[in-house]
């Protein structure tokens, strides 16, 4: 796995990739408002930075035992 690059654009394949993750993932936390993201014709984009963010909020009740 490669780091996030903050400037970056993902689109959710990319985002998928890098983070590991299941699409339906990232599909849910756009859903739930609480990944931030655009769209570009049918497809889902991320910036770098937003997907840090979204990893930062979904890791704090993690780290403190939720």
């Amino acid at each position: 796995m490669t780091p996030i690059i903050p400037t970056a654009i993902y689109d959710a394949v990319a985002a998928r990739d890098q983070l590991g993750i299941q699409t339906g993932v990232l599909a849910r936390a756009r859903r739930e408002g609480r990944l931030r993201f655009t769209r570009q014709g049918p497809r889902f984009v991320y910036l770098g930075q937003w997907l840090l963010d979204w990893l930062e909020r979904e890791a704090a009740p993690l780290a403190r035992g939720a």
